[in-house]
């Protein structure tokens, strides 16, 4: 079935998406701007600043679930007014009816494409949050063995290399994840969905909280950086099992 050619969920989902991103990045330069002083640290390492800026972008990523919250629930209350064994007729009725003033999506596409966008808007923007912490740390750590006490110390140069570590493997972890999310959105395959969910935040607590571990081995000690072993392990293992799940479960995919 067709929603109305004159209801634009979809697109103003992104626009109201895109007014919430636009308005963040007000409020973060007028708090820059007021709370700046005449300092020549960076902002980033104002605590005040930083915090201020944090609570915008967590205000922004609610604000902007909400967004496709509301648009999701409203495509899915327009779908529910037809008996699911009629909407395939209903559709096929509009189509030959309606001609070329018919919606350009069916209501069930329309459905699954807000909540493609939902996944890429509300998923970038969550690690973008994460990578802001993570961001910051590096700063300050890495000023404070700039600093007339501060002391170069080999513990502290393993603590960042360990923090930062993640961002090798951030971008193509995320892209994997946000891939695998998409795809079972559109097969509408809850356990993927959640699967993907678990990977992505398994990785983003081994990003932020999990620190470099010892093992020996012949007598070797090795030092494990657990975000490379997550991403590697989603890379190869988590990817061909995806595969093969696809190949047995839905025929021709």
């Amino acid at each position: 079935m067709y929603l109305s050619s004159k209801k634009h969920i979809l697109s103003q989902a992104l626009i109201n998406a895109t007014v919430i991103q636009i308005m963040a990045v007000i409020a973060q330069f007028v708090i820059r701007v007021c709370m700046h002083g005449k300092r020549k640290r960076p902002d980033i390492l104002n605590l005040k600043i930083w915090t201020l800026e944090y609570i915008v972008t967590c205000i922004s990523i609610v604000l902007t679930v909400l967004v496709f919250v509301l648009a999701i629930k409203k495509v899915k209350k327009y779908i529910s007014m037809v008996d699911e064994e009629d909407r395939k007729m209903m559709g096929r009725l509009q189509e030959d009816k309606l001609g070329e003033t018919l919606s350009a999506l069916s209501a069930d596409v329309m459905l699954k494409l807000l909540k493609v966008w939902a996944v890429i808007l509300v998923g970038l923007e969550l690690i973008h949050a994460v990578v802001s912490v993570m961001y910051r740390r590096f700063i300050v750590d890495l000023y404070a063995l700039n600093t007339p006490k501060g002391t170069l110390k080999r513990a502290d140069l393993i603590n960042i290399y360990n923090h930062t570590h993640g961002f090798k493997y951030l971008t193509m972890a995320g892209a994997l994840v946000i891939g695998v999310i998409i795809t079972a959105v559109i097969l509408e395959n809850r356990m993927l969905e959640i699967l993907s969910v678990a990977a992505a935040l398994i990785f983003l607590t081994a990003f932020c909280a999990v620190d470099i571990s010892k093992i020996s081995v012949f007598g070797m000690n090795l030092r494990i950086v657990w975000t490379s072993v997550i991403f590697h392990i989603i890379q190869t293992v988590g990817m061909v099992s995806f595969a093969i799940y696809l190949r047995v479960k839905y025929k021709g995919v």
